[in-house]
């Protein structure tokens, strides 16, 4: 990891009670990119695919795969929140979105673990609003492998993916309060998603922030905090 990537995540904290530790650089990055930027007139994490991921996943490779930053270690409860942006960026799928969230439980081969991330070109405050059955799978619960959004819609449709206020380009608030079994996911203040059955429960792991096909993501102010 770059010292400029590194200084572009000073704005980001974690702690084990409720007070923040100093800045954390990146602990990882997998087949995502890095570096320093701004969004808005903030300061901020720019995120991308690779262009090797990226290009794996055009030829077919499947969305939802380990491709993420790490960005803390030892989680398994508590909370985690960051502010979020994303855009498409033209390099992905006709599918892309602009996927962006947090990971969490992500065991120490960087393969398995959970994610709650939002797809912002469904979000209902888009102009105009995304089409049926869009409007509703604007953020998405899933875990890797096994459980993608597909399984989950075959298995219980609506149950993991629900409708949020969000849109491309603009900074969002997510919040993850997890507790064992337990997760509630909030954007901006408003609860958008909430489950009590999740695949890595109480397992404590990484933590940091995933991203998707065709998305360009910027992220500041992450924080955890353990319980």
């Amino acid at each position: 990891m770059s010292i400029a990537a590194a200084s572009a995540l000073a704005g980001c904290a974690s702690s084990s009670g409720t007070a923040p530790e100093a800045g954390v650089a990146p602990l990882m990055a997998q087949h995502v990119s890095v570096s320093e930027s701004s969004w808005l007139g903030d300061r901020a994490t720019r995120l991308e695919l690779t262009a090797e991921e990226q290009a794996r996943q055009l030829q077919g490779a499947g969305g939802n795969r380990p491709t993420f930053v790490v960005l803390g270690e030892d989680f398994a409860d508590g909370v985690i929140e960051v502010d979020v942006a994303g855009v498409i960026n033209g390099k992905g799928g006709q599918d892309a979105r602009g996927f962006v969230g947090i990971a969490f439980h992500i065991d120490d081969r960087r393969e398995n673990f959970e994610a709650v991330y939002l797809r912002m070109a469904n979000g209902t405050l888009n102009d105009p609003p995304p089409p049926a059955p869009r409007d509703v799978r604007a953020v998405q619960y899933v875990a890797h492998p096994g459980f993608h959004f597909d399984d989950s819609r075959k298995s219980a449709p609506g149950r993991y993916e629900k409708s949020a206020a969000v849109k491309l380009g603009q900074w969002h608030r997510l919040r993850l309060e997890i507790d064992g079994g337990d997760l509630a996911a909030f954007v901006d203040g408003q609860a958008v998603l909430q489950i009590d059955d999740l695949r890595y429960a109480a397992q404590p792991g990484g933590v940091g922030i995933w991203i998707g096909d065709g998305t360009t993501a910027y992220i500041k102010n992450f924080r955890t905090t353990r319980r």
